[in-house]
């Protein structure tokens, strides 16, 4: 295949390259992050931006951000308070770490439920530099290689062994946008969860206007017989782009159970790795978004069972009106010994309009004779039958449809441990199937 079939022009990796200097110049870099920065530019320039027939890019036209020129943010913009503490959730005014523009802010945030059970640090130089930099000579995803290159500092977050945290941790990434001079950042975190500790996150993205790019990077570092939920809310101005990665791994009988809903925006992705690497380790990640307009959302997602006797469960709905777009591109990969595996893998897109568009790629990929896996997606429409039974009760054809298009919905917002996102989507992403002429 011609390298310029996969390639964009050099002149879009040279606009990002330059930007990079202009990040570099109007920030002072701990030493710990050049490792992280080379390492991340280094494979950037050999992936160069993908088009569509890039596997991983398939479903995802990135040709309208790769074009934008971008600007550097400036993590000392000034935000109302009452933004702030509109966006943080009952239960976390003090545990909730806030981010603007990409950048920790610790006069925001209000640490003082946490400050015995949590440790939040700048990273140094030591073996977290050293992993991250070693894992980034292999990374796949371009978009990642940039979050990392253009990360201003990684923020560490640890849990000691045996540590159950008292409550929910929300991280805020507020994004201050500007539609004349769209910004780019990229926030970085690192979580780090201890041997029988216990923590649950909520993750919310906003936008105090439209024009900017945030492109997210974290790492989950899960220890032996540890738990974790976490929730992600991405409810960005329509008028952004919001990238993230999440890379997960989980040792012996840990366990990761995340659930992620989104509005939509002109492009959300995300991308998820996860490595069972250990006997027991289990993983349940759902997803549900409402898309409108030409809002669009696309997830990437690779699991690798890795040791025997592991559970992997997926599960993602998505309601498509008018021009929304969707994809799901996932793998589940069964590696040899991974032995007694179960996995599941389910997509399920609700489409309101004949102009909506989802695809779907499920995969397996197994190595080991003595597994339990199933995988599926279904595209469809509203039930005439069901439509008729409710509308014999008394319903009309509006509220009926409303009805069946709200519980498709909230089977996976039901799935949220925290009672004040299910609330909060109940009044957001479930509205915008009540504006729509149904």
């Amino acid at each position: 295949m011609n390298m310029s079939d996969t390639l964009a022009e050099s002149t879009e990796e040279t606009a990002f390259l330059e930007l990079h200097k202009k990040f570099n110049a109007a920030n002072k870099l701990s030493s710990a992050i050049l490792p992280i920065q080379e390492a991340a530019l280094s494979r950037f320039e050999t992936l160069g931006f993908p088009h569509s027939k890039h596997e991983m890019y398939t479903f995802v036209n990135t040709k309208g951000l790769v074009t934008t020129s971008f600007a550097v943010s400036n993590p000392s913009a000034s935000i109302p308070e009452k933004f702030i503490s509109d966006n943080i959730y009952s239960g976390c005014e003090t545990s909730c770490m806030v981010f603007v523009n990409g950048v920790f802010n610790p006069s925001l945030s209000s640490l003082k439920g946490i400050e015995s059970s949590v440790k939040i640090s700048t990273i140094v130089e030591n073996e977290d530099t050293d992993r991250i930099a070693a894992t980034l000579k292999n990374e796949n995803d371009v978009f990642a290689c940039l979050a990392n290159a253009f990360c201003a500092e990684v923020i560490v977050v640890e849990i000691e062994d045996n540590t159950q945290v008292p409550v929910p941790i929300q991280a805020l990434f507020v994004s201050t946008g500007d539609i004349s001079a769209q910004s780019m950042h990229s926030p970085r975190l690192v979580w780090k969860v201890g041997k029988l500790a216990e923590v649950k996150v909520i993750e919310k993205s906003v936008g105090l206007h439209a024009g900017y790019f945030i492109n997210a990077a974290q790492d989950w570092l899960i220890e032996e017989n540890a738990g974790v939920v976490l929730t992600q809310v991405q409810s960005d101005p329509f008028e952004t782009w919001n990238f993230s990665k999440t890379r997960v791994s989980l040792k012996r009988n840990a366990r990761f159970h995340s659930s992620n809903s989104s509005t939509g925006s002109i492009l959300v992705r995300h991308h998820f790795e996860a490595r069972l690497e250990e006997e027991g380790a289990e993983l349940i990640l759902n997803g549900v978004s409402v898309l409108g307009g030409k809002e669009q959302v696309h997830n990437f997602v690779r699991i690798h069972h890795e040791a025997p006797e592991c559970v992997s469960h997926q599960h993602f709905k998505n309601v498509i009106n008018d021009d929304g777009r969707s994809s799901f591109d996932g793998t589940v990969i069964v590696n040899p010994g991974a032995q007694l595996t179960s996995s599941e893998q389910l997509i399920n897109n609700l489409m309101l309009s004949n102009n909506g568009h989802a695809d779907n790629k499920p995969n397996l990929m197994i190595f080991a004779d003595d597994v339990k896996c199933t995988h599926g997606a279904t595209i469809g429409q509203i039930d005439e039958e069901q439509m008729f039974y409710l509308q014999t009760r008394g319903l009309t054809r509006k509220a009926a449809k409303e009805l069946l298009t709200k519980g498709f919905a909230e089977s996976i917002i039901q799935t949220i441990q925290f009672p004040e996102v299910i609330t909060e989507l109940n009044n957001t992403l479930l509205k915008k199937l009540e504006t729509k002429n149904v």
